[in-house]
């Protein structure tokens, strides 16, 4: 059976959070529960593990891949077009060390970027609004929960219309 999704609106924090805990008490894994809201929620959090990012590790890459870029720019320049300096290297240990660290920097800052701007879906083009872009407008906090047969939808639909209140 497909996925589908129930979505709940809700105006306070507070009434999320107790979403959220009563799907986590009904056993929803965190995996299949999903939090939007249009402001920051520092103490609104889906039970479970954080979720994993490959951010710390495409900066790395980026500075790697940034550095050696930057090293080849210069040592190939100085290579294909050879000065006569008087036995004095035409591209000294200082000025390349900073050449490298620029590179290094400027490689890890756009893959960071660019890996938060695809892990956040961010990149899509969208031309209309989606169907719940109007409560997200409006300020509400968005909790869905997937639901992949009819047990979970019945447990995940009593745990958000009891904290909804209605």
């Amino acid at each position: 059976m497909a996925d589908r999704w129930i979505h709940a609106a809700f105006a306070s924090p507070s009434d999320a959070r107790d979403a959220l805990d009563r799907l986590a008490e009904a056993g929803t894994p965190a995996g299949d529960i999903e939090l939007r809201s249009s402001i920051p929620l520092h103490d609104v959090r889906i039970a479970g593990p954080a979720p994993r990012t490959r951010v710390p590790l495409m900066a790395v890459l980026g500075g790697l891949l940034g550095g050696i870029a930057a090293f080849s720019l210069f040592s190939l320049t100085s290579l294909a077009y050879p000065l006569p300096t008087g036995g004095m290297a035409i591209v000294p240990l200082p000025p390349s060390g900073i050449i490298t660290f620029e590179g290094i920097a400027i490689g890890a800052i756009l893959c960071t970027v660019g890996t938060v701007l695809f892990e956040g879906r961010l990149l899509r083009r969208r031309s209309e609004p989606g169907p719940l872009d109007v409560h997200l407008a409006a300020g509400n906090i968005i909790v869905s929960v997937r639901s992949t047969d009819l047990p979970t939808e019945a447990w995940a639909s009593r745990a958000i219309v009891t904290a909804a209140g209605t």
